[in-house]
């Protein structure tokens, strides 16, 4: 809270000298800074602004030009105010020519009525600004600790932009730096609205919004902006506005480390737990630990694919804690486990994480974790290897149960050569490749019309290819048996083409 020239001449010291405002009403909130008394005429190089100037005009000169060059000196130097001792020592009133030349420039003259002993004048303002300055840094520390309390109980960047809007009774707003709200307290919608429509020119002044930028490790991370500032009780809001900047920084510091740590911790264990060195109530234990307790009945194991290329990210373990799961970053894949309630309710898992397919295993008691998390794998294996985004049920595999134990091993692999070797061999030679004929045409159970149809060709056409996929064969696609060797030929290499390290995508 600044100190002004209005206060000021509510000073004791003014009082008795009889001050009178001569000029400048407009300017009586202009904040003091010091205070500085001289009599020498060419005083205003030794000003830095902000000033009280006392004199009893012995340097003022004693024409009106000398009068109003001094008058414009001292105001382009910055003085609040002009104080001038109507004494008899130089004048028994302030020239006409002051008055007029200060209200041309906008400085306040009083006048002084008796003789004012300087010294007293600067020690009763001093005492002042020394009292307001100890408030400040009493309150600055205040403001610290508060920010300081709320980061070592664990607040995150929502709470400290709550508590700024608190202080500053204003409404305050956290952007990142693409320009999207993330926190904001104290706002109504015509304040977003406001908000959303303003620019750099509304930071100008700190009545309309102070604003201060997020660093995170040397780059901006984002700004955070205190609109309309209405506090009459902190003496800077601008210093609360950056103190919390600095809170906010550290919270989301913090978050980033903590959950880093948490993710490698949890995917620790559900190593553990695959590899068979801890049970699964063992593995419970040791998760509750980290502070996720699990309901121990009605347990799912869910395994999220991840797209090629995709970068590892946090799997928010701190925010799956509260919805009563744990989640970790396996590097290929997201792992999810929690209830079977949680994730019918759609709790358990970001939507985000949905987008590549994955799998659910069976309801398992905890000591069927491990087989649960080898279920939900290898739902999720043949939910990529289909392409589809949805997460698949271990329930609603057939077949594929078996393929995908097999497709990390090499008979899997040599079964696929013996029935579809010569198509494949083809295919990498040709530009015209056979194989997605023979996909349609597999899936459609033999139906040529839905197979032309799907493959939107002629059906003379899909006759010529069908014909020599049998001579490639060596076999008739009539036959019922040799269509369902063939079928589970390409579900197999669909299988070992979209793992994760295929490194190719299904022709």
């Amino acid at each position: 809270m600044p100190f002004t020239l209005a206060q000021a001449l509510q000073l004791e010291v003014f009082h008795d000298a009889n001050a009178r405002l001569l000029t400048g009403e407009s300017a009586l909130e202009r904040e003091v800074r010091w205070v500085h008394s001289s009599e020498i005429p060419d005083v205003a190089r030794f000003l830095s602004g902000g000033e009280l100037l006392l004199t009893a005009g012995l340097g003022m000169g004693s024409s009106s030009a000398e009068q109003r060059a001094y008058v414009r000196a001292v105001h382009e130097a910055g003085a609040v105010a002009l104080i001038i001792e109507e004494s008899g020592r130089m004048f028994e009133r302030v020239p006409q020519a002051v008055v007029d030349e200060a209200a041309a420039c906008g400085i306040p003259v009083v006048a002084l009525g008796v003789e004012v002993p300087f010294v007293a004048v600067s020690a009763q303002v001093h005492e002042v600004l020394t009292g307001l300055q100890v408030q400040a840094l009493t309150q600055e520390r205040r403001i610290e600790s508060t920010f300081n309390a709320l980061l070592l109980a664990g607040g995150d960047y929502v709470s400290i932009v709550r508590e700024l809007a608190r202080l500053t009774q204003s409404a305050v707003v956290l952007e990142n730096v693409a320009h999207h709200v993330v926190a904001s307290a104290g706002t109504a919608d015509e304040d977003l609205d406001d908000f959303a429509g303003h620019g750099d020119s509304a930071h100008d002044s700190q009545a309309t919004c102070i604003r201060c930028p997020v660093l995170m490790r040397g780059q901006t991370w984002g700004w955070l902006h205190a609109l309309h500032p209405r506090t009459t009780t902190l003496h800077s809001p601008a210093f609360a506005v950056e103190r919390a900047t600095t809170a906010v920084a550290i919270s989301l510091l913090s978050d980033h480390s903590r959950d880093a740590r948490d993710n490698q911790r949890s995917t620790a264990l559900i190593t553990r737990l695959a590899l068979g060195d801890l049970t699964g109530p063992e593995f419970l234990d040791r998760v509750a630990g980290l502070g996720c307790r699990l309901d121990r009945r009605d347990l799912v194991m869910i395994v999220l694919n991840k797209s090629p290329g995709q970068e590892a990210r946090s799997a928010q373990p701190a925010r799956a804690t509260q919805l009563g799961a744990m989640r970790a970053d396996m590097g290929d894949y997201y792992v999810v486990i929690t209830t079977g309630a949680a994730w019918r309710s759609g709790a358990a898992v970001a939507p985000e994480h949905t987008a590549h397919g994955g799998g659910i295993s069976r309801s398992v008691e905890p000591a069927m974790l491990p087989t649960a998390l080898t279920q939900a794998r290898s739902a999720a294996a043949v939910a990529r290897s289909m392409g589809s985004p949805r997460v698949l049920r271990f329930d609603e595999l057939g077949v594929e149960r078996l393929l995908v134990s097999l497709a990390q091993g090499p008979e899997l692999a040599g079964y696929v050569q013996d029935e579809l070797g010569p198509v494949l061999a083809r295919d990498a030679r040709s530009a015209t490749p056979l194989l997605p004929t023979l996909r349609v045409y597999l899936e459609t159970d033999g139906n040529k019309s839905h197979a032309a149809a799907t493959l939107h060709i002629q059906r003379r056409t899909l006759y010529n290819r069908l014909d020599r996929l049998s001579a490639l064969l060596g076999r008739s696609l009539e036959d019922t048996a040799t269509r369902q060797a063939l079928f589970l030929a390409v579900k197999s290499l669909d299988l070992m083409e979209s793992g994760p390290h295929a490194g190719g995508s299904r022709p």
